[in-house]
């Protein structure tokens, strides 16, 4: 906490075209609406630097981007697995389990709760249209603020009681998928 704001760290997105980190600013005017300060760490895997956001920050969101290399959860990645950026996993997946030993506020977005399911033992749909067939489009178009399709909501979870309903309209832009639920999740 920092003057009584808690401060959120947001995991950074990677362009390999320009070599660049960077962030999607309603994320971080979400979190400032909200009375947080955000902040996102570079990319990186040096344990000290982790461990100083760990120590640091008092929540973590665990942002969208590449693809989960289907090594987090030994398996191949096949010919449809998309673009992974190994370095992000590491970093996510220390992160992820530091703030859960310190008892740290988690919010995995897209990549985040795929990659929080693999690191905890669960599984993913490399493709989804491939490997899990649906009416529902998961590659909505920009601007992506439009309902994709339904979710149900686990009764009486915070995020039931703090939206006062157990189902949910969401917009889809990926094309992995939780396959296998890891045991801790629900």
């Amino acid at each position: 906490m920092y003057k009584g704001r808690p401060i959120i760290a947001l995991m950074p997105l990677y362009d390999e075209k320009k070599d660049s980190y960077w962030m999607l600013p309603g994320y971080m005017k979400a979190l400032e609406e909200q009375g947080a300060i955000p902040l996102m760490p570079p990319l990186n895997a040096d344990r000290t630097q982790l461990d100083f956001f760990l120590e640091e920050c008092d929540g973590f969101v665990l942002t969208g981007g590449h693809d989960i290399s289907p090594r987090l959860y030994s398996q191949e990645p096949s010919a449809r697995c998309g673009l992974t950026l190994p370095l992000r996993d590491d970093m996510d997946a220390y992160v992820l389990k530091g703030a859960v030993q310190r008892d740290k506020a988690v919010l995995g977005i897209c990549r985040g709760h795929q990659l929080m399911n693999a690191v905890y033992g669960g599984t993913l749909y490399q493709d989804i249209p491939a490997e899990c067939p649906s009416e529902v489009d998961h590659r909505m178009q920009p601007p992506y603020d439009g309902c994709a399709h339904m979710v149900r909501l686990e009764a009486e979870s915070p995020l039931a009681r703090l939206l006062e309903s157990e189902e949910l309209a969401v917009n889809s832009c990926h094309h992995q998928a939780i396959r296998e639920l890891a045991a801790p999740f629900r």
